[in-house]
Parts: C-alpha cells; structure tokens; sequence
C-alpha cells in the first residue's frame, strides 16, 4: 500500500511479473497492441524492449546472467560459422569453452543455494537453466551445420530473454523460434482468441488447481508421522496432479501469450498421464528438456567414438547380449543423472535421477522378453482393461517418485514409503480425516470436481480440436461459455494477501 507522496523506487518494487499478476495482464495487453502497432520487421524490437522490462521488473540479476550468456554464445557461434570446417580443433575448443562456462556457472550458482554460499547466491536468477540449454543448444547447433550464427546481437539476446518463455521454459531451440520472431507476424483475430483461451485455461490449472491442491501436499508432507500410508499415497497422487497443474499451466499461459503475437512454443506436456510406460511418459513430460538430453548429452555420448571402440570391444571379447546392453546402459545411466542434478543438487534429486534412469533401462532391456510372456500368459494387450492397468501403473510410479524429492530428506522419504506398506489406516480416507489435511471439504471437493474437469477435457484433447470445436459455436453460446470460465477462475481461484502468485513448481531450475 501507498502513503503519502508518490515513491517511484516503491512503486517499482511493488511491481509483479508473475504470469497470474493483474499488472502482467496489463503489461501483456500493453506488449500484444504495440507488437501490431509498428511494422512487422520491427515487432522483434517490441519484444526485446517488452522482455528487458519483465527482467528488471524481477531485479537486475534476473538480466545480469542472460545478457552474460549472450555475450558468450554470440560471440562462440559467430567465430565457430566463421571458422572453416577444415580448423576441427579451433570449432570444437569454442563450442567446448562456452558450453563448458555456462555449464560451470550454471553449477555454481546451483550449488550456491545448496551450501548457502551468500556471496554468490544473491546473484542467482530465475529460470537461468531454461535459457542456459537454450544457448548451448544454440552455438552447438551452428557448430553442427543445423543453425546459423546470428549476426544481430540484441536478435539474439530478444530470443533468450523472451518473456513469456524466460521463468520455466520451454527450452526453445534458437532455428525454430528465432525466425518467426524476427520475419514478423500479421495481425490474426484467431491467434488472439485462442491465445487467451489458452492463456484462461493456464489460469484453472494454476490458481484454481494446483494452488489447492499443493496446500493438502505441503501439509502432509510437513507432518508425515500424523498420517498412514493410505493418506500419505493419496498425497502423493495429488502432488502428481498439483504439480503436473501448475507446470502445464504455466506452459500453457506462455504458449497463449506467444500465439496471440503470432510465435507458437515448442511443445512441452503431451497428457502425460495417460502414459502406458515410463518412457511415454518422459516423452509426454516436459518435453523440451526430454528432448534436449536425447539432442545433446544422450545422443553424443552413444555415438561418440570412444563409447563406439568400447562397445566394439566387449563384442568381441563377451559377446552381443552384452554389447548391447553395454550401449544402451551407459548413455541412459549419465543422461538421468544428469537429468536428477538438473532438477536439484540434493542426494534426493541423484536417487530420483537413478529411480528414473533405472525403470527406463530396465523397459528398454526387457521390452522384449515381457512381450513374450504377455503372449505366453494369453494377456491382450490390446484390451482397454489393460492399457488402463499400464496407465495405472506409470501414474504409480511418478507417485513415488513425488514422494522420493517433495520431503527434501531421503531419511523422511524412507519413512514415508515404509508407511504404505507397514501403517496404511484407510480408514482415515473415509473418516472425514482427510478434511484436517489444510482443505474443509467444500475446498477438497472443488479440487477434486477441479481433477475431474483437468482429466476430461485432456482426455477429449486427444479425440478432438476442442478451441476449434468452440470456435464454431454460435457467438452466444461462445460469449457464454467464456463469461462462465473467466467467471469461475475469479470466483474459484486463490487470490488474496496470503497468497504467493510466485510459487510456480519450476520457476527457479
């Protein structure tokens, strides 16, 4: 609240760039009329100006590292396009230093908040690793021929700070989102309503869903030992949902925002709870990450000539069963502990990385040999009965996964899964006990009517183009329909003094 004379330093620092903020809505609304107002080839120009204002809105350290970033990686891929592919030791040293330095300072910076290394925490930015992938994925795409250097430094720094993109993601790649932001984009009515469609329903999944649901999460979390196993699962599967809800909803919210300025992000949920394996899932779930380990650590590791002579060797020297193994063992096994420390620094994030890459190893070596047994048991795998076992099953296995890395302490995640085997009482599912969890049950059944809605409407996603489908409604029933949504996210969202609009799951990976 203001009092007195008008301060401008405090006005500033009162400012929120939260994707559920009103003066983001503004700030978008601003953004969106200026990007059409001026010619196409400058609308770019918008961006980056409209981008430089988020960062400092959050601090000048949320600027500081990208514009850092893109200082190395212009200048890496500029010499790297410039140098003739003949000189393999000068493109490699610069493509080399610079994934190697921003690797490194994404490290520290990592670790700053885990040992608490005040002198280099304060600096730490959001959403640094987002845009760090990005830049690598950059300058080692002109070092492979897929990509061009970009001669325009402020073209490249537009495309790393990209607003709507710059707190959680997608990890965009440089040669599918750089050239529609700098061709520009004619003015589409289409684009504008299905943006803010999108856009509304990152709002449900957001305020109205995950920002429930994570207050039953976060207090049985918190106070394990008052629960038995049967609430303690039941949580989990409602963190699964939480945080599937506030992620995809961000995503959905910046994929909205880039398709009312005519960008489309790349793609990163694909309903991943309707996964029949563990890895359909990771190729359902944040997909931009999945993909840039297979691009860019997977991919080079398991064809890189040392892993080629060793595999070549124990082919020879033990035999194809095990080369074989060999081959699709070691690239697994580093890409997902990789992928742990992507997540976090703690033993928890390394174990939840090795639960991952295990299950994933163990599918891609087995896949086989457990076809052979459905066939000799007679199970059809076909059967609706089964992909729904499958389904069940994946979701399962994300539910422990949930309960390896929420409580922070693999001491605590030992005990907590000890209890659904050792203390189930379910019968505090039934008891009204489950409404003592942070949720009366009015709040806990909205949620719940709120995972209902979330599981329908992705699940008629996959059968039918639903903003297509009401699009062709009668411009009544439209006008209805979207008075109702816009209506039920102000009536049934979280607002208030107590509420962090902040907290989105990913926002500081």
């Amino acid at each position: 609240m203001f009092t007195g004379a008008f301060d401008a330093a405090q006005f500033w620092d009162s400012l929120s760039m939260t994707f559920v903020s009103g003066f983001f809505l503004i700030f978008v609304a601003v953004i969106v009329v200026y990007y059409y107002a001026v010619k196409p080839q400058n609308q770019w120009i918008v961006v980056l100006v409209g981008s430089l204002i988020f960062c400092l809105v959050g601090g000048w350290q949320v600027l500081a590292y990208p514009v850092f970033i893109g200082i190395i990686v212009y200048c890496a891929a500029w010499v790297i396009e410039a140098t003739d592919k003949k000189e393999k030791k000068k493109r490699k040293f610069f493509v080399a230093f610079s994934a190697v330095t921003l690797v490194a300072a994404l490290s520290v910076i990592k670790l700053s908040q885990f040992f608490e290394w005040t002198t280099v925490n304060f600096i730490f930015p959001i959403g640094l690793s987002y845009y760090t992938f990005s830049a690598i994925s950059y300058v080692a795409d002109v070092y492979w021929r897929k990509d061009t250097a970009e001669k325009n430094y402020f073209k490249l720094l537009a495309f790393l700070i990209y607003f709507p993109k710059i707190l959680q993601g997608p990890i965009s790649r440089h040669r599918l989102l750089a050239p529609q932001m700098f061709k520009g984009q004619a003015f589409s009515y289409k684009n504008i309503t299905f943006g803010a469609q999108l856009v509304l329903w990152g709002f449900f999944k957001k305020i109205v869903l995950a920002d429930r649901l994570v207050t039953v999460v976060n207090t049985v979390f918190a106070n394990h030992d008052n629960y038995g196993g049967a609430i303690i699962f039941v949580t989990a599967m409602l963190s699964a949902v939480q945080m599937y809800a506030d992620f995809s909803g961000c995503m959905d919210i910046a994929a909205g925002i880039s398709q009312m300025l005519g960008l489309e992000l790349d793609k990163n949920f694909d309903h991943p709870f309707f996964s029949k394996t563990v890895a359909e899932f990771w190729r359902r779930w944040h997909i931009s990450l999945g993909t840039w380990f297979k691009d860019y650590v997977y991919m080079p590791v398991a064809v890189s000539p040392k892993m080629i002579k060793f595999t070549n060797w124990i082919r020879t020297h033990i035999g194809k069963t095990v080369s074989r193994a060999i081959s699709t063992i070691i690239p697994l096994a580093i890409t997902w502990i990789l992928t742990g420390l992507w997540h976090g620094t703690g033993m928890n994030y390394i174990v939840w990385g090795l639960y991952w890459g295990t299950l994933i190893i163990l599918s891609a070596l087995l896949s086989k040999k457990l076809e052979a047994l459905s066939k000799a048991l007679h199970i059809n795998t076909e059967s609706s009965s089964y992909k729904f076992f499958q389904m069940a099953r994946t979701f399962s296995i994300v539910c422990v996964s949930r309960i390896i890395v929420t409580p922070g302490d693999l001491a605590v995640s030992g005990r907590m899964l000890g209890k659904i085997f050792t203390d189930l009482r379910p019968w505090e599912l039934v008891d009204g006990y489950i409404y003592s969890l942070g949720l009366n049950s009015y709040e806990f059944n909205l949620a719940l009517i709120c995972i209902v809605i979330l599981w329908v409407v992705d699940y008629l996603q996959t059968k039918i183009k639903i903003r297509e489908k009401i699009a062709g409604w009668n411009v009544v029933f439209r006008s209805v329909f979207y008075s109702a949504a816009i209506l039920g996210v102000l009536t049934f969202g979280l607002w208030g003094p107590a509420y962090d609009a902040a907290s989105f799951v990913y926002i500081n990976f």
